[in-house]
């Protein structure tokens, strides 16, 4: 009996240093990603109202598409900015458990998590499911409200531990205006002429079916066979 006791109140223990701490990072993690929405809506208003006047072709809009998404498309790019729904906590033998901020708390390192990621906005208007996207950053938040950046370029390094800060409406533009000139600055390539040169009547109906070439931002455009290819490599 006292052993049931003992496990009984060991599970309560847990949902007490487990559940509850989940639910307050969840909470917290909604709210910085409301944030991080208006930021990109007032991002994508300012940048249509500058650029739209020099050159209306060039299409630039903000949608909120659901609970947990929202997207800009600049031009040929689209930057999608998701939230996760439950929480992580970092692999064992990770840089952040040799912070005093972590040391002083091991339940500090439990984060929720926001995603910046970068696709070609054909991608997504012919739903071309084959198409790969990149992971430009990802936010993690913590209990505290705290926050860290893993990313690309700047975003690898600028925000790269625990802020002393909670994190806000000006840093959150911060790190979406980054992300999108990391977008920019990655451009299509076309892939040797050799390897797109032999094509199965198969890929090509397939290619019709999907408005378009198989297309990868940072892998120009590959057909299903060579993209399992690179895959194996």
């Amino acid at each position: 009996m006292k052993e049931q006791i003992s496990n009984y109140q060991q599970i309560l223990g847990k949902l007490e240093s487990k559940a509850s701490l989940k639910q307050e990072i969840y909470r917290n993690t909604v709210d910085v990603f409301a944030v991080a929405k208006k930021a990109l809506s007032k991002l994508a208003s300012a940048l249509h109202q500058d650029y739209s006047q020099k050159d209306p072709s060039v299409e630039v809009a903000y949608k909120d598409t659901h609970q947990f998404e929202a997207e800009l498309k600049f031009s040929g790019d689209m930057l999608l900015l998701s939230m996760h729904s439950n929480v992580f906590n970092f692999e064992e033998g990770h840089r952040i458990y040799s912070s005093s901020y972590i040391k002083s708390n091991p339940s500090l390192s439990y984060c929720g998590v926001i995603y910046v990621h970068n696709f070609l906005a054909d991608s997504i208007k012919y739903n071309r499911l084959a198409d790969e996207g990149s992971l430009v950053a990802r936010i993690l938040i913590n209990k505290e409200k705290k926050f860290l950046v893993e990313g690309d370029g700047q975003l690898g390094f600028l925000y790269e531990a625990f802020s002393e800060a909670d994190i806000n409406e000006e840093i959150l533009t911060n790190i979406l205006e980054l992300a999108i000139l990391n977008c920019m600055d990655t451009d299509l390539q076309l892939p040797p002429y050799a390897s797109v040169k032999d094509i199965t009547l198969h890929q090509k109906q397939t290619t019709l079916a999907a408005s378009g070439y198989p297309t990868g931002k940072r892998l120009g455009y590959l057909f299903k066979s060579e993209l399992q290819q690179n895959n194996n490599l």
